[in-house]
């Protein structure tokens, strides 16, 4: 066993990231898309499904108008929905998940704000003398793709309004492997300072995953394009629980996927 997959199995199973991966990320008008909803730290498909009724706002978004996901079903590994791709142009796919709870043990708890580089949380915990505190968390999931529908145009850049969101400032199918994609990530529509944003992509066909770094005072960072082919951004944002009663900690994760051509 790799050390990477050794380490990940040590890791809390919750601490799964959700991502939507469609089957074509460049497809035309009118098309009805596959859309696969991912759950896990692999890359680029996930271990286990979601619940359709954990599910909100699963649409697409676009310069054409909204449409809803259809046929929303969970299979054995994952679970699958379909869409109409309603126009030409760029086009967001969104979903996000109701707030669910868990409580870890602290060894466990510290070990996945470790992996997770949730560094404000691991502090306080240190400062607030809670090292030895099991960790309550509550923890929601907002998740969205950029795909292209013939011709592009400067939808990338729409805020989708979820709570947390990144967002690209720049077209990723204008961009070959090489270039920098700059992104932005908003938490409750205000930049989200010292994030850190994990990018995962193929090379070779197989899954490379890296911290790229934390975002600025802006929310900025920017994402190295090293190949071709689909990508995925994680970012997650904790803070202390507004109710105490309900958990200590509250979590928001956030990805974003899209393709690089060659």
């Amino acid at each position: 066993m790799k050390l990477t997959s050794l380490f990940l199995c040590l890791v809390p199973a919750f601490a799964h990231d959700l991502y939507l991966m469609p089957a074509q990320f460049v497809t035309k008008s009118g098309t009805k898309l596959q859309v696969v909803f991912q759950n896990g730290d692999e890359f680029p498909e996930g271990v286990s499904a979601t619940k359709p009724e954990r599910l909100r706002n699963t649409q697409l978004l676009s310069r054409g108008g909204q449409a809803l996901f259809e046929a929303i079903t969970a299979e054995a590994k994952r679970t699958t929905a379909e869409v109409k791709v309603p126009a030409a142009g760029l086009a967001i796919l969104t979903a996000q998940t109701l707030p669910n709870f868990i409580e870890l043990d602290a060894k466990k708890f510290r070990s996945y704000l470790e992996h997770e580089n949730l560094t404000n949380a691991i502090q306080w915990r240190d400062q607030h003398q809670e090292t030895a505190k099991p960790g309550r968390e509550r923890y929601s999931k907002f998740v969205k793709s950029l795909i292209q529908a013939g011709n592009s145009d400067d939808y990338y850049q729409h805020r989708t309004g979820l709570t947390i969101e990144i967002i690209p400032e720049a077209d990723p199918y204008s961009l070959k492997p090489g270039a920098i994609l700059p992104v932005q990530v908003l938490f409750r529509g205000a930049p989200a300072v010292d994030v850190a944003v994990e990018s995962a992509w193929l090379e070779n066909g197989k899954a490379k995953m890296e911290v790229l770094g934390r975002t600025d005072a802006q929310g900025r960072i920017l994402i190295p394009v090293k190949a071709s082919g689909p990508h995925r951004l994680h970012a997650i944002v904790i803070e202390r629980c507004a109710d105490p009663k309900a958990a200590d900690w509250e979590s928001f994760w956030a990805s974003l996927t899209f393709a690089i051509s060659q």
